[in-house]
């Protein structure tokens, strides 16, 4: 058995991995991604994937979000998705 050490966590402690990132992104006239800024503007290269998560709509905070899995002009794979509450976008991964 571990001793309890009663040492109190800190507020660094736990840290949220895989957190969305907010990122700047220009659309098309439907809303979808054209371009976005990583470290510089990059064009969105093609549209792999696209989905829609509704949920927790009994919370005061609901989520609503359209993701997409896209490739931009470097060759880099991102997912990124447009919060449909408060209309930003964000990048969920660093692959």
């Amino acid at each position: 058995m571990v001793a309890n050490t009663r040492t109190e966590t800190g507020a660094d402690a736990i840290q949220p991995v895989n957190a969305p990132q907010p990122v700047e992104v220009k659309e098309d006239v439907d809303g979808r991604p054209l371009k976005l800024r990583l470290t510089h503007w990059q064009k969105v290269a093609s549209i792999e994937d696209t989905w829609r998560i509704d949920d927790e709509w009994w919370r005061k905070k609901p989520v609503s979000r359209l993701y997409y899995e896209v490739i931009v002009a470097s060759g880099r794979r991102l997912t990124i998705f447009k919060d449909l509450l408060n209309l930003l976008w964000y990048r969920q991964n660093y692959i």
